[in-house]
């Protein structure tokens, strides 16, 4: 019946590892009941190891006494850590410090746009405006992400650290009492948390004639000593009243001699737990990122992270070229292949460059600055020539449109030869076409946030869609020869493109 007990109570226990020793510990006291002496080795792994256990007893009383002490032994050892917790814990936190960090800098930015904007700018920088937050939003909700893993791993090391100082840390011994010189011993510990010192464990030691006060010492053998407020008159010790409303603590010291009076006023900077947050959920699913969204920032980050390597070799590598450059003023050829020119946009072979003040270009196009078929300036400033490429792209102009304009005179065009034959390039000064084509400027493309299956995109839209192009371009002559195509029109041109190419797509498979 006594070994049934025990096995019930084994059987309570969490740990598969405590209850098998529980149970050994049971058997042996059983074993040693039966036999008047004998020796029972246990042997397991942690705790006590190759323990002989010698008992001589002929009673359950006894082997019900041995159970016990293993018992109790061992659920001392399964005791749960007082600061360490589950991971979720962590996460949990983390989530919430997120939701509150991202609840702030919305409320920041809510409070900055109340302020109305002015001007006949006013919509593009509310627009720009628009767009900062949500990029300055992007970030710090991808960070927190980010910072989100290595966070929880310090805090569950920092608290597994602190768990094992509270559970090795050697209480000093050799502690009197200060009223009767009896050896007092430690009743209680706690973790003392430091700010100019590391933690360190507080013990608190007690009288056994219960004298008082007690004494407390730091396991570094310091003593914790209470330091009286004096009152600054008369030197008597300061009575204090604390008053504390959640929002603000005030301490009150009075002299019980002099009445002297001393109000201090702490602000607190956290809010009490309000219990029930209904927007807790839905706020944390918009800046909590998933892990499938948080590698994609990730991802966006280490290309950001790339570029932005990539910018500071290209800085290395300009201002190495500006000192070339001063060495040679009229320009040199760069090493490689690849370049880009500034001018025709096409990519230069090997030794086929030229590098001066004005930035790289092909040596066709070099050759027509040197013949004056072009002003040198168009390599560096591109908002005063239109290419073909612009006419289609700002009003949807295609080349033959462009080509019956040339031949009519509605527009001037510059040619760059191919070294004195045939056409190169064919580009369009706005000087020398000032009341037909407006300033680039004008017709910029703006972003637009669209938001698609849930998720938020910005795209770049065309200037005609924020204005009326014929208002907006009055007294420039391009308009009269441009037509405003309803929309009704655009859909059906793209499902028309759209058909023809399923057409072609078909006619390529059956082949």
């Amino acid at each position: 019946m006594c070994v049934s007990a025990m096995l019930f109570h084994v059987s309570w226990v969490p740990y598969k590892r405590f209850q098998r020793l529980c149970l050994l510990a049971a058997l042996a006291a059983y074993l040693y009941c039966i036999g008047p002496r004998r020796n029972v080795r246990l042997l397991q792994g942690g705790g006590v190891d190759n323990t002989i256990v010698r008992v001589r007893c002929q009673s359950f009383t006894v082997a019900t006494n041995i159970f016990v002490r293993f018992y109790n032994y061992f659920m001392q050892e399964m005791k749960e850590p007082k600061y360490l917790k589950p991971h979720i814990h962590y996460s949990d936190l983390y989530d919430r410090g997120t939701v509150e960090q991202c609840r702030r800098s919305e409320q920041r930015w809510a409070e900055d746009e109340k302020t109305p904007l002015k001007g006949k700018k006013a919509k593009e920088e509310a627009r720009i405006q628009a767009v900062a937050r949500e990029l300055f939003m992007h970030f710090e909700t991808g960070n927190r992400y980010v910072n989100k893993d290595k966070t929880v791993r310090e805090w569950m090391e920092n608290d597994r650290k602190r768990d094992e100082l509270l559970e090795s840390a050697p209480a000093p011994e050799g502690i009197r009492c200060l009223a009767c010189r009896n050896l007092v011993t430690p009743s209680h510990k706690q973790l003392w948390f430091g700010f100019d010192k590391p933690d360190r464990v507080l013990f608190m030691y007690d009288c056994p004639n219960k004298c008082v006060p007690s004494r407390a010492f730091f396991s570094d053998g310091e003593e914790w000593r209470i330091k009286p407020d004096l009152c600054p008159r008369c030197n008597a010790v300061l009575d204090t009243k604390l008053d504390d409303d959640g929002k603000k603590l005030l301490t009150t010291s009075t002299c019980p001699k002099c009445k002297y009076v001393n109000v201090e006023e702490h602000i607190w900077l956290h809010k009490k737990d309000e219990g029930f947050d209904e927007n807790f959920a839905k706020d944390r699913d918009r800046f909590c990122l998933s892990e499938e969204d948080g590698r994609k920032f990730e991802q966006e980050q280490y290309q950001l992270e790339q570029m932005g390597k990539f910018m500071e070799e290209f800085k290395e590598k300009e201002k190495a070229r500006d000192e070339k450059l001063k060495a040679n003023p009229k320009g040199f050829h760069l090493d490689g292949a690849g370049y880009t020119c500034f001018i025709c946009r096409a990519s230069t072979p090997l030794g086929d460059n030229w590098y001066d003040q004005y930035g790289i270009k092909c040596l066709v196009c070099q050759w027509a600055i040197d013949r004056k078929e072009i002003p040198p300036s168009l390599a560096k400033d591109k908002d005063s020539w239109y290419s073909k490429y612009d006419f289609e792209h700002y009003f949807n102009v295609k080349t033959p449109t462009l080509r019956k304009w040339i031949k009519e005179g509605l527009i001037k065009s510059r040619t760059i030869s191919h070294y004195g034959q045939g056409i190169h390039y064919e580009l369009f000064l706005i000087k020398d076409n000032k009341d037909f084509l407006p300033p680039k400027k004008m017709i910029e493309s703006h972003s637009v946030k669209e938001v698609k299956d849930g998720k938020t995109w910005h795209q770049m839209h065309p200037w005609y869609h924020f204005v009326d192009p014929h208002k907006h371009l009055k007294g420039y002559k391009i308009m009269e020869h441009l037509r405003v195509v309803p929309p009704e029109e655009v859909k059906a041109r793209k499902e028309e493109e759209e058909r023809k190419w399923k057409e072609k797509q078909a006619r390529r498979e059956a082949r």
